[in-house]
């Protein structure tokens, strides 16, 4: 039986399915399941680099992964042990990748981060182990796979077939690189599906909570939501779906298909006080209209991409308010960098695109000019504000961030953040030992008086649990607390 063989690092909060016949061997869930593990992150919190913060961090994210809850706090516990893994060749975030050296768009330095990785040394031998003696497929779906790809290629020798959405996409490249040359190639990209465990939060139809079983399966015999990312295809035959899109394509997409929707996450570059949208290439777009032919409670998020072509920094401005307001509905997912696509460039205006940098063969963005566009200082002081000013917004490449409903609001001006833990240990603050409140979201952490260790403890189930303090300490307390991130 032939092997579909899932890299790291793909969206662990999505499964591929493998046709009729061909076994699954998921890297990217053995590699996210080792690292995530809780007793793995309290056993190595004192001995990773980068100080006591750093090891409260491990211990936080432990104690939220022991509860087994697959919510927002659990994604950003996964994103912890992922950034907490030390490796000479590569960085891991809880949605993508970097190279310690070089770019991800040059294919010398992604084979040399293939050969100096060791944390995804496990999952090549299990590879190897499982496909000896078989076919083995090699899905990579994110260029953020390709150094694991790549590692995986060297091991599992000649035979190997690469295919899924990035290779499609880029297969001309890479087929130049010398060292791919005795794979084979194949166009095809398994569907993904979000995992089950994560549809939990996701709006159906008539605004209750959607179960995501998978068909069949002797759990009801509900479909299970698809996952639609860029340009990949909406799933035939009907069907729940959910996806991240250029605001453009969801707009134009038949009202057929946006009743199937079941969370959308949609790209922009711009939006103003009408709710018009400009997408990742220049397409235009009605927010309200889109809202609107989407069955009621359906999530639908923003993520803006600032620095494209023609948009001032007062226009960008004015974007990230009306998304931070809840312009039609629509929540904001983050604000990025804008980076136009070599095989998407922009559309519109005077846009003039420059070449690929020497050694970026497998080049997937493209630098340009165009009049009236924010410089490189404007977009990152831009950012970075808008980062402080919200902390911790839901990665919008992860499926289940776009299928989640927004926080319920807290009944008390105590609500505590789920993405916060009481641990103890070595205090960042230089005082030695102690017990912290550590907020995953925010990256913060505060020291508790050892009175108020109970209380505060109490604050995740109790929001009055410091209702007993005077009026005064509780008004410092609180605002402390709130300072670190540790209440909504």
């Amino acid at each position: 039986m032939d092997v579909l063989v899932v890299p790291p690092l793909a969206d662990f909060t999505t499964v591929v399915t493998p046709p009729a016949g061909m076994a699954l061997l998921d890297l990217n869930e053995h590699l996210v399941r080792r690292l995530a593990d809780p007793a793995r992150l309290r056993a190595a919190a004192d001995r990773r680099p980068g100080g006591p913060l750093t090891a409260l961090i491990g211990r936080a994210a432990a104690a939220i992964l022991a509860r087994g809850a697959y919510d927002d706090a659990h994604v950003r516990a996964v994103g912890a042990a992922l950034g907490l893994a030390a490796d000479p060749a590569v960085r891991l975030a809880v949605d993508g990748l970097e190279l310690t050296e070089g770019s991800q768009e040059s294919s010398r330095d992604l084979l040399g981060a293939a050969r100096r990785c060791e944390l995804f040394a496990p999952e090549i031998e299990l590879a190897r182990k499982v496909t000896r003696g078989r076919r083995a497929y090699v899905v990579i779906d994110r260029a953020d796979q390709l150094p694991a790809g790549f590692a995986l290629v060297a091991a599992l020798g000649e035979g190997v077939t690469l295919c899924g959405r990035h290779v499609a996409e880029h297969r001309g490249a890479l087929r130049r690189v010398p060292e791919l040359a005795g794979v084979r190639w194949d166009g095809w990209s398994p569907e993904q599906l979000i995992r089950p465990p994560w549809c939990g939060s996701a709006a159906s139809p008539d605004g209750q909570a959607l179960r995501c079983e998978f068909a069949g399966s002797g759990r009801g015999g509900v479909e299970p939501v698809r996952w639609v990312a860029g340009d990949r295809p909406l799933p035939g035959g009907g069907g729940p779906w959910a996806g991240r899109l250029d605001v453009a394509r969801a707009a134009a997409l038949p009202g057929e298909a946006l009743a199937r929707c079941r969370g959308l996450t949609v790209m922009l570059t711009r939006v103003d006080f009408l709710g018009v949208a400009t997408g990742l290439t220049g397409g235009a777009a009605d927010l309200r209209r889109l809202r609107a032919a989407l069955p009621p409670g359906v999530p639908v998020t923003g993520e803006l991409a600032v620095g494209a072509p023609g948009v001032t920094a007062e226009a960008a401005e004015e974007s990230a308010e009306l998304l931070a307001g809840g312009l039609a509905g629509v929540r904001p997912a983050g604000v990025r960098p804008y980076r136009m696509g070599v095989r998407a460039p922009w559309t519109v205006g005077d846009v003039l695109c420059r070449p690929p940098r020497a050694g970026h063969d497998l080049a997937r963005w493209t630098e340009f000019d165009a009049p009236g566009t924010m410089s490189p200082d404007e977009v990152a002081i831009l950012l970075r504000r808008w980062l402080e000013r919200l902390p911790g917004l839901p990665a919008g490449r992860l499926a289940a961030c776009s299928v989640a409903g927004p926080a319920a609001p807290g009944p008390h001006e105590a609500a505590w953040d789920p993405c916060t833990e009481v641990v103890a240990g070595a205090g960042p603050d230089g005082r030695g030992p102690g017990t912290f409140a550590v907020n995953l979201r925010s990256g913060r952490s505060i020291r508790l008086h050892h009175l108020l260790v109970a209380p505060v403890s109490r604050l995740a189930a109790d929001p009055h649990a410091l209702d007993h303090l005077a009026e005064p300490a509780r008004r410092r307390l609180t605002a402390e607390l709130a300072a670190a991130g540790v209440l909504r």
